[in-house]
Order: C-alpha cells, then sequence, then structure tokens
C-alpha cells in the first residue's frame, strides 16, 4: 500500500503537472473528464480499474460510508482507503483540486505537505 507521503507525492506531482480542473461540461469535477484529465482522486486509480461508475460521489462521502465501489477501486490501486487517516488526507487533497484556483495549488499543496510533515 502507497504510504500517505506517497499519496501526497503521486498527487502533488499530478496536479502541479497537469495544471487543470477535471470536469465535465457543466463544470462538475470528475474522476476523468472527456479530455483525459484526472482529479486527485482519480489520479490514484489505476486506469484499467477505472469506469464511469466510480464517478458521481465525492470521497468526502466515504468519512462515514463502510464500502463503495471508489474505495473498492483505490484499494485494488494500492490506496487504503479504508484507513480513516488516508482518507482524510484524500479529502484535503481533493479539495486542493476542486476549491482552489490553479494558480494556487503550488502554495496550498506545499503548505498540506508541511501540515502533514512530508516536506
Amino acid at each position: 500500500m502507497l504510504s500517505p507521503k506517497d499519496i501526497y507525492e503521486r498527487v502533488s506531482s499530478h496536479l502541479l503537472r497537469q495544471r487543470a480542473v477535471s470536469e465535465d461540461d457543466n463544470g462538475s469535477c470528475r474522476l476523468r473528464s472527456p479530455e483525459g484529465r484526472k482529479c486527485a482522486i482519480g489520479s490514484l486509480v489505476r486506469d484499467d480499474l477505472y469506469e464511469p461508475a466510480l464517478e458521481g460521489v465525492g470521497i468526502s462521502y466515504y468519512r462515514h460510508a463502510q464500502d463503495g465501489k471508489l474505495l473498492q477501486a483505490l484499494y485494488a490501486s494500492n490506496v487504503n482507503a479504508y484507513d480513516p487517516n488516508i482518507i482524510d488526507l484524500l479529502i484535503e487533497l481533493e479539495q486542493v483540486h476542486d476549491d482552489a484556483d490553479i494558480e494556487e495549488w503550488p502554495h496550498l499543496l506545499a503548505a498540506l505537505g508541511k501540515r502533514h510533515a512530508f516536506v
């Protein structure tokens, strides 16, 4: 399983390289966009495990849910989303993608890394 630091590094690298939000034509965030973009969580799901049925339920839903297709896909992708600490980290990473301007991502991701003592 990926460590919290590995997850942070993978997602940060992905978002800073992509420099674009993964969203549908209506502006709703998506794990995978029609243009092939990936959100913070979508970047952790292996391509062979992604399916459109994973869309529609944000990762924060799983803070209290016991199981679901997205948790299963993440687990199969070496992300233990059944661990509450991992879920909390995923929620923070997803909030950067969903709620912040792209220009803010480098600063917010660096601050998140410092808060978690990853950097």
